[in-house]
């Protein structure tokens, strides 16, 4: 069997994104799959990978440039362009690999496998309203179309989101893959009770949200719910938006707190003891947030929009995204749902592993 590389950019951040971990759970189950010993993982000579793999290999290719003076970011910038477009295909054409990006690097000679996890960028134009934010959108598309069509497989996260890509870029149905998320991975987390305690926070007695604040995260639903249900405290987590106007969160009530980066210990003592998780967006390509609130016996209170009802199904209150009136969290508790088990019974990182190993096996 071919080798098969995954480039790892980023993989060892101390603070991973969605994709970032999506991508390291998925390969810790590929490490004990038949095709582990065929698989490496190329980074960056000035990175690191913390998770010692027991079979898939990490592999350090080309070599730092340090005697550049100037501004560090233009020179990171500049190694990373050559990295990923220069030192990488060579190393992949020099071992005949499979080539798979998960983690959005995009390079010049497109991977044989990509996953992309939304069309946020094509579907919502107008959160890229300045002159910057157009740019960076236009860019990603860009890189996007690219990448899908040099590829020779496609992943994506949901049939919702497969269905963009395909209605987008006119991608191919049957080489678009589903490839969904899971949430183990929480289970190996310890739980930080302090939390509570320095956000002054009673058990039970708070709402609690969790996501970039970004526009179509939606904030702006949970605040309006915070003005119209003062007996309770919404809590939201999250990186800072890089949005410099904001007031698409709206005013924000007193009884909202904002509490920026947390540790994922943290995270799941808030998701443990909240009255109902939120996730009120207007987009998701999979919405993994809830579906880690429920391994921990959380009720969640999520969008009807885009892939979340076909992740979720009737395990969660709905709500409309688009109705910021009349929100009552009481009311919306009372409804019916079904137990979060028989959502978490159909997600694990092993049945995604089986999935992605097919895969490979099929195109190698």
């Amino acid at each position: 069997m071919k080798k098969i590389v995954f480039i790892g950019v980023g993989l060892g951040t101390d603070k991973p994104a969605g994709i970032h971990r999506n991508t390291l759970e998925l390969l810790k189950e590929l490490d004990s799959t038949e095709i582990a010993t065929n698989c490496v993982i190329a980074i960056p000579p000035s990175e690191e990978i913390k998770y010692k793999f027991k079979n898939i290999k990490i592999k350090k290719i080309g070599r730092s440039i340090s005697n550049y003076s100037g501004k560090l970011h233009y020179i990171s910038r500049i190694q990373m362009f050559l990295w990923k477009n220069i030192t990488l295909f060579h190393y992949i054409k020099k071992e005949k690999a499979v080539s798979v990006d998960m983690l959005l690097v995009f390079p010049l000679k497109c991977s044989d496998i990509v996953m992309v996890y939304d069309c946020i960028p094509e579907r919502l134009p107008q959160f890229y309203s300045s002159k910057e934010k157009k740019k960076k959108r236009k860019k990603l598309i860009s890189h996007q179309k690219r990448a899908l069509r040099g590829s020779r497989i496609v992943l994506t996260d949901s049939y919702h989101a497969k269905n963009d890509i395909s209605d987008f870029y006119g991608v191919p149905q049957n080489k678009i893959k589903v490839l969904y998320c899971a949430w183990q991975h929480f289970n190996s987390i310890k739980e930080d009770e302090k939390i509570l305690e320095k956000l002054n926070l009673a058990p039970h007695r708070y709402f609690f949200s969790l996501g970039s604040r970004f526009p179509h995260k939606n904030i702006k639903w949970v605040t309006c719910a915070a003005k119209q249900n003062p007996d309770y405290i919404f809590v939201v987590s999250g990186q800072k938006s890089s949005f410099k106007d904001t007031s698409f969160e709206g005013d924000i009530p007193s009884n909202m707190i904002f509490c920026g980066y947390l540790e994922d210990s943290e995270v799941k003592s808030l998701m443990k003891n909240c009255l109902a998780f939120i996730q009120p967006s207007i987009y998701e390509g999979f919405g993994l947030p809830p579906m880690e609130a429920m391994s921990v016996g959380a009720n969640c209170i999520v969008s009807n929009r885009t892939a979340l009802p076909e992740i979720y199904k009737k395990s969660v209150w709905y709500i409309n995204p688009d109705e910021y009136d009349n929100i009552n969290m009481s009311r919306i508790m009372s409804q019916d749902k079904e137990s979060n088990e028989i959502v978490l019974d159909q997600y694990s990182w092993n049945n995604s592993a089986r999935v992605f190993q097919d895969i490979v096996k099929h195109i190698v």
